[in-house]
């Protein structure tokens, strides 16, 4: 892409699940090249941005990328926030596959310490965003059918990692000095909701979809729909080991199905 400000390894390093986190700055006309690869067709559909309708990537009112074919999107990037992308074709079982990823605008002078234009700096910065697998859905499944009515599953992830490897990775976890302002961006990307915590660690939600809050709001936990994107702020505590938790809730019992964890180290 062009017009945008791309840091050295992102968020996501170079793994290739879940995609690349794109980053623009407010008020750029950018453009996004799209080249596809599969057999199938897909589109790049940007989810909360404020796009023209040929640029946004929902086929039924627009068109899809044919297999080996390319598309050039262009737009103006709107104000500064978090964002999320997504293919829009077969979007049940493209999205449950792992056809999406995270878009932030930055302000307009491309800041990366602060949140929007006046709005709040920050010292660290994360992004946390939650996932769920159906290895059926994964491992068998072509295209959307009575297969998958039920969404059954096996896998829950941050950043596209399992507890394990998302404790240690240094693109997930957050590692900051007592003190410090930390700003994460929390995209939901599961057919669950779920619920964020931080350990017990008191945060202000500032942000949700791409737009500031009005008046911040003190919690030490919030449930986020699929889809959603909020940011939170925090003030790094004493010095020791924090382990956040995303956990996955049924959507009839509100039970936890499943959870993922990573790491806050503070020193």
């Amino acid at each position: 892409s062009s017009g945008a400000f791309m840091p050295s390894n992102g968020f996501m390093g170079d793994r290739s699940s879940i995609g690349a986190h794109l980053e623009y700055i407010e008020g750029q006309v950018c453009t996004l090249y799209f080249t596809n690869r599969s057999s199938m067709e897909h589109t790049v559909h940007l989810h909360g941005l404020d796009v023209n309708q040929a640029n946004d990537g929902v086929p039924t009112t627009s068109f899809a990328v044919a297999p080996g074919g390319t598309y050039t999107y262009r737009f103006t990037a709107p104000h500064a926030g978090t964002y999320h992308y997504h293919c829009h074709v077969d979007t049940v079982l493209h999205y449950a596959k792992g056809m999406f990823g995270t878009v932030i605008v930055r302000p307009s002078n491309g800041s990366t310490n602060r949140a929007w234009n006046n709005g709040p700096v920050f010292d660290k910065e994360g992004l946390w965003q939650a996932s769920t697998v159906d290895t059926y859905w994964a491992d068998n499944l072509l295209q959307s059918s009575s297969a998958t009515a039920r969404f059954n599953p096996t896998g829950f992830l941050i950043n596209g990692l399992d507890t394990p490897q998302a404790r240690t990775d240094v693109h997930t976890r957050i590692d900051c000095t007592a003190g410090d302002t930390v700003y994460l961006r929390l995209s939901q990307s599961s057919y669950l909701w779920s619920r964020y915590e931080l350990d017990g660690i008191p945060f202000k939600i500032v942000a949700s979809d791409g737009r500031p809050y009005p008046t911040p709001v003190n919690a030490t936990e919030i449930e986020i729909g699929p889809g959603e994107r909020y940011d939170i702020m925090f003030n790094a505590p004493a010095a020791g080991t924090y382990t956040p938790r995303i956990s996955f809730l049924d959507d009839y019992t509100q039970n936890v199905v499943g959870f993922a964890e990573t790491r806050i180290n503070v020193s």
